[in-house]
């Protein structure tokens, strides 16, 4: 079986380092910035291994468990007794403003960037058909229906305070920040960076270029972004989200990208991942249940996809951005990943069911040793072999 053989390049955002078996630093995700959650392991809960709650299944305090009777709904969890909604996502300004079992995360903390992960596939709709994005009536801002963020809309105008780059179009880091923080658009203050994640829920996976919705974002260059969420694994980096394909990259801080502020607030689960029997993780942030183990060797994609197949019922392989969710941006060596939920994770390519736009037969791979994403070969008539890389399913 071909293992990884090269060590990823870092490249600057500018160069569009995207060629047969390059690494490149294109990243994505559904993965917050630093997905450092507790991990709650209810020893004595019945059986989930389907991903419902059962009645005393789902979120603790992390010490007692206190069974709900009767048992609580499928779309709820078990916390010390009682049934709450298992994410509700409602807006907050302060962690007052959450349930007992929840914090406010605005982006702003490395150890609760997270949301609800979109469609991300260039339709932009949700499964009752309506648009994802609302455009405000004097079309300054974008509404997300999914994550609930408001975003600056305009991507592509000067910024000021920007007076590295001649044009005032790009920022360094702290430009960056610092625009936001005095940004008013139609009166309202309050903006911000966006984490990592929370950029990345913007993005369209190609064919789209750049990666992005036009309608709702129009005249967005395909070069990178700023986000709040800095490179854990290199001092003085931070992360870019770079919407020429999507993906991410770190950058130096001295550096140039493109700004878009975004505001809002919503709770999250302060106990994101939930153990289940039979081997299985649940993320009460996107509802996605995971293998805990990965693959025990490493395979070519079409192997992976039969792996996650005859896993049992409902398993796939997952989408980059699946996968990307849960990327651990705050963990400064070994795979970017919370090791307690997700132990034994090789810090190398997994497999992901996305396919590449611009290279017939490659797909999208997850390498959590550095935490981005990059095309390689499941099949292609430019090499002989194929490249292998290590599976988790997903339903």
């Amino acid at each position: 079986m071909p293992t990884m053989s090269a060590s990823p390049q870092r490249f600057h955002h500018g160069q569009g380092a995207l060629a047969r078996r390059r690494w490149t630093l294109w990243l994505l995700l559904a993965a917050g910035c630093g997905l450092r959650t507790s991990l709650d392991v209810p020893g004595t809960q019945p059986s989930a291994s389907t991903g419902g709650a059962g009645g005393s299944g789902g979120l603790t305090d992390g010490s007692t468990l206190v069974p709900c009777s009767p048992a609580c709904a499928a779309d709820q969890d078990c916390v010390n007794g009682a049934c709450v909604l298992r994410w509700s996502g409602m807006t907050c300004t302060a962690d007052q403003d959450c349930p007992l079992w929840a914090i406010c995360c605005d982006g702003s903390n490395a150890q609760c960037d997270g949301t609800r992960l979109p469609t991300g596939d260039a339709t932009n709709y949700d499964k009752g058909g309506n648009s994802q994005y609302v455009v405000s009536a004097d079309g300054l801002t974008v509404t997300d229906m999914i994550t609930g963020l408001v975003w600056q809309r305009d991507g592509s105008g000067t910024r000021a305070g920007c007076i590295t780059d001649s044009s005032n179009l790009t920022c360094t880091w702290a430009e960056a920040k610092a625009y936001c923080g005095s940004l008013t658009l139609g009166g309202v203050s309050g903006w911000r960076l966006p984490a990592v994640m929370e950029l990345s829920t913007i993005v369209d996976i190609p064919p789209a270029r750049p990666a992005i919705d036009p309608t709702a974002f129009p005249n967005t260059p395909a070069g990178g972004f700023w986000t709040s969420s800095p490179d854990s694994g290199s001092s003085g980096n931070a992360w870019c989200v770079g919407f020429a394909k999507g993906g991410s990259f770190s950058d130096d801080g001295v550096g140039t990208s493109g700004v878009r502020c975004v505001r809002g607030s919503r709770c999250y689960p302060t106990s994101r991942f939930v153990l289940l029997d039979g081997g299985l993780v649940r993320d009460t942030l996107t509802k996605l249940v995971w293998q805990r183990q990965a693959s025990t060797t490493n395979m070519y994609w079409s192997d992976a996809d039969d792996y996650c197949s005859s896993s049992g019922p409902g398993f796939r392989l997952p989408t980059m951005k699946e996968l990307m969710s849960i990327m651990d941006f705050t963990v400064a060596s070994g795979p970017r990943i919370n090791q307690a939920a997700f132990p034994n994770t090789p810090p190398e390519d997994f497999w992901t069911s996305s396919p590449s736009a611009d290279i017939p037969g490659w797909k999208w791979a997850v390498m959590f040793s550095v935490g981005y994403s990059h095309e390689i070969a499941a099949y292609s008539t430019f090499q002989t072999v194929a490249s292998s890389g290590w599976v988790r399913c997903v339903r």
